[in-house]
């Protein structure tokens, strides 16, 4: 048996590298030069900036992953004074509330809200076909600032709309601590008593450590090589590349693409028109990512957190900021601050598309007045635009997901994060149980063979 992995994202990259261990012959196709997809560390100028996750959230599957590329003394977690997270509220930054004490403290609610978010535990878990996260958090909490309670309770800068957004599919979590807990509070007090893989953490090198170490155990990962046109043939696949090399026009069992989904749709137009009308309806909003440095001794406030969602009632230009110098050291000297800010989203997509010039001096603008920066002008900023960011898991992309389940049938995989989920550990646990059904089915042929 053989495999075709199209794209050297992580998804493909782990997919490899756990084919690899199984034995199983495969041929990972990657039209640049680099690996890693959106997980990019950039060093410029002395610092080291993330052009996509600045961190991650250990699981099962990407601790094995780390442990086995003997990885673990490259680990970085995040300092202790990153732990608490800040929301904008009215122009000022609020602590996001830890424990029953400084949640019944913030100004956030009034003492009305208060009371009924904490009657979430008494409100019986549903099932509600197509629930958005906006329907979600309502239902359960009853508070109309959905975007003040939500924000800061589920994780990550999706750059979404929470009242198009799908709870089962862009948060399935907080479906499960509802299931199997009755209450999204009280699930939450669990995962934190647990606690095993919730600290965040990078690299000492940055994310990129991770998708250049598996790259590196790879025997057949083939850059530079751009697959242009795909084509099934009693039922092999058949690959042709723009290189027109050692690798064109081979004979493939199974297909894996690990593309974003409208790279995807281009490669299978022709052979699985369906699908391909299906990814092309999948959203990916545009999002700048804006690092920008200043003297700390001219940025007033303490930074002593992770960083700050923007809600969409603040009407900010930034969807918010990661603290980026408070959560690891040697990301900037010593005595300077680094901001990881965002910049677009499907709320603010013409945000993003500003000329360059343009968008950093509203970013330097928007810092300045929200953390008391009294510097005319950064020490250093630099922009990466993301022309397609993140996939958004709302109704559109329903059908993408159910028609990806149908094709594996005839030896046809996703494994990318419009699939899987966006958080990198989704993207490995994806690609070990894709590898695991490859398996399975190559055991099942060679028995009947």
């Amino acid at each position: 048996m053989r495999v075709a992995i199209i794209g050297a994202g992580i998804s493909g990259l782990a997919l490899a590298y756990y084919l690899q261990r199984m034995g199983i012959a495969y041929d990972l196709f990657e039209a640049g030069s680099e690996v890693g997809g959106n997980m990019r560390t950039l060093k410029k100028n002395g610092y080291t900036l993330e052009m996509g996750p600045n961190t991650l959230q250990m699981n099962e599957e990407l601790l094995q992953l780390i442990t086995e590329l003997k990885l673990e003394t490259e680990l970085l977690p995040v300092t202790p004074r990153s732990s608490k997270r800040y929301v904008l509220h009215e122009g000022s930054l609020h602590p996001v509330p830890s424990c029953p004490k400084s949640f019944l403290g913030n100004n956030i609610f009034s003492w009305e809200d208060k009371y009924r978010i904490l009657q979430e535990r008494n409100v019986p878990p549903a099932q509600i076909e197509n629930e958005t996260i906006a329907e979600f958090f309502e239902r359960r909490f009853g508070v109309d600032q959905v975007d003040y309670l939500a924000a800061p309770m589920i994780s990550g800068l999706y750059g979404g709309d929470p009242r198009q957004l799908l709870v089962s599919k862009a948060h399935p979590e907080l479906k499960e601590m509802e299931t199997k807990y009755g209450s999204v509070l009280e699930g939450m007090l669990q995962k934190k008593k647990r606690g095993v893989f919730q600290r965040a953490f990078s690299f000492q090198k940055g994310m990129a450590t991770l998708p250049q170490a598996i790259a590196d155990k790879l025997i057949s990962l083939h850059l530079n090589h751009k697959v242009e046109f795909i084509t099934r043939i009693k039922g092999k696949f058949i690959i042709s590349c723009a290189s027109h090399g050692d690798h064109d026009d081979e004979e493939y069992d199974k297909l894996v693409l690990a593309l974003p989904a409208h790279q995807a749709a281009e490669l299978i137009e022709f052979t699985y028109p369906g699908m391909s009308a299906a990814l092309q309806n999948i959203n990916y909003p545009p999002m700048a990512v804006v690092h920008t440095v200043y003297n700390r001794a001219e940025v007033s406030h303490l930074l002593q957190g992770f960083g700050a969602l923007h809600p969409w009632e603040e009407q900010t230009f930034t969807a918010g900021s990661i603290w980026t110098s408070s959560l690891f050291e040697g990301r900037c000297r010593p005595h300077e601050v680094l901001f990881t800010s965002y910049v677009g989203g499907t709320r603010f997509a013409e945000h993003a598309h500003l000329d360059e010039s343009s968008l950093l001096q509203q970013v330097h603008q928007e810092l300045s007045a929200t953390y008391g920066i009294r510097a005319l002008a950064p020490v250093f900023q630099h922009m990466h635009l993301w022309p397609h960011a993140m996939p958004q898991f709302d109704l559109y992309i329903e059908d993408a997901h159910n028609m990806a389940e149908l094709l594996e049938s005839e030896g046809f995989f996703i494994s990318a994060n419009w699939h899987a989920g966006v958080a990198v550990p989704d993207c490995v646990r994806e690609a070990k149980n894709i590898a695991a059904k490859i398996n399975t089915r190559a055991v099942s042929r060679t028995i009947a063979e």
